[in-house]
């Protein structure tokens, strides 16, 4: 997701993006922005160049920091929501809910890589993060070269 030839450091690229699920309304008002170790993992950057991204949408006053808990959007008195899942989470949540709603069945492919990138604007680390929790809960697994399948019902996690 980041173009490391473009002359805009990877910092400002990451905050770029950032921002825009802001302003898109991705990560509402309240809600935490990913975490320097996210950040990190999800842009495929060093911890330096993360804390570089928070800090300048902190000067920008997008976001606030409190500290043990994580960086917020919005001022300091917007109703800071508890920390919700993150991106990756929410990907892995959404494809549970098409799996029990029968839109994806049993040994057929789920969308692939570059489709739920495309779908939820995210890197390829996001995707790949929350295709290994749903392989970890039991709702796929993953042929090596062909791609990740749902899994049958009976190796379902209970819910």
């Amino acid at each position: 997701m980041l173009n490391r030839e473009d002359p805009v450091p990877l910092y400002q690229q990451a905050a770029a993006e950032i921002r825009r699920r802001i302003e898109s309304g991705l990560i509402k008002p309240g809600h935490a922005v990913p975490s320097e170790q996210e950040i990190e993992y999800e842009f495929e950057v060093s911890r330096i160049t993360a804390a570089k991204a928070l800090r300048l949408l902190r000067e920008e006053g997008l976001v606030y920091l409190v500290q043990g808990r994580g960086t917020f959007v919005g001022p300091e008195d917007v109703p800071r929501v508890s920390k919700t899942d993150s991106p990756y989470e929410r990907i892995a949540a959404e494809i549970v809910e098409r799996i029990k709603a029968g839109e994806l069945r049993p040994r057929f492919p789920i969308p692939s890589e570059r489709t739920l990138r495309q779908q939820y604007g995210v890197a390829k680390g996001t995707v790949r993060r929350a295709v290994a929790l749903l392989r970890e809960q039991g709702w796929v697994f993953t042929v090596e070269k062909r791609g990740s399948y749902v899994a049958q019902p009976e190796n379902w996690p209970e819910t």
